[in-house]
């Protein structure tokens, strides 16, 4: 993935190990939490309680596979983030002193937290390969025959690539994903900038 490094934002090289919580990895909790420990190494976890089994894997696959990871360079050695479904991005996992602060926690996306124009419950058809962590996931296309997820190249794809996914399992395993899902229109495209760490949108030729 040398094309990659271009893009490069963490302080860390794309090619160290990091560790990643075994189910997240398998796709059965949404990345919540990332944190360095004091020789800086990066670990990548589900909600709920930490330690968890882990398994190691390249920086680069991480973000590759999770793209919002990107935007953790100012994360140093020592700290800690957390996902907010509210807030749509990361948090710094602060220690509260007084009791009465909001302090972020990892937890997987809840019915609070679900914007009232998605439906969880409906299918969109998502690129194995993207599912995988195979190939990043890049566009979101709406067409009369439903929604698509799709890695690079041109949006034509045969029914044998692409995978049915409920909505709500596509959000957690890309809760960059929502903001765009939301704005989404039929007869257009979202294009993740991995400069910008941003959706754009686009027509559908």
């Amino acid at each position: 993935m040398p094309a990659m490094n271009t893009d490069w934002k963490l302080n860390t090289p794309p090619e160290s190990e990091v560790n990643v919580d075994a189910d997240v990895l398998a796709m059965r909790a949404p990345l919540v939490r990332v944190h360095r420990n004091d020789e800086g190494t990066w670990s990548f976890d589900g909600p709920g309680r930490n330690p968890r089994p882990s398994k190691k894997t390249m920086l680069s696959a991480v973000v590759g596979a999770w793209p919002h990871v990107a935007a953790l360079s100012d994360l140093d050695t020592g700290g800690a983030a957390v996902w907010s479904w509210k807030q749509h991005g990361w948090a710094s996992e602060f220690k509260c002193e007084c009791g009465s602060c909001d302090q972020p926690v990892a937890a997987d996306i809840d019915r609070n937290s679900w914007p009232s124009e998605l439906q969880p419950h409906s299918i969109l058809s998502v690129e194995q390969a993207a599912l995988s962590g195979q190939a990043p996931l890049t566009d979101i296309i709406s067409t009369p025959g439903g929604i698509a997820l799709l890695g690079p190249g041109d949006h034509r794809r045969s029914a044998d690539l692409m995978t049915p996914v409920a909505l709500a399992n596509v959000i957690r395993r890309w809760p960059h994903t929502m903001q765009a899902l939301r704005a989404l229109k039929e007869g257009r495209g979202m294009r993740w900038n991995p400069q910008q760490l941003n959706w754009h949108e686009y027509v559908l030729a």
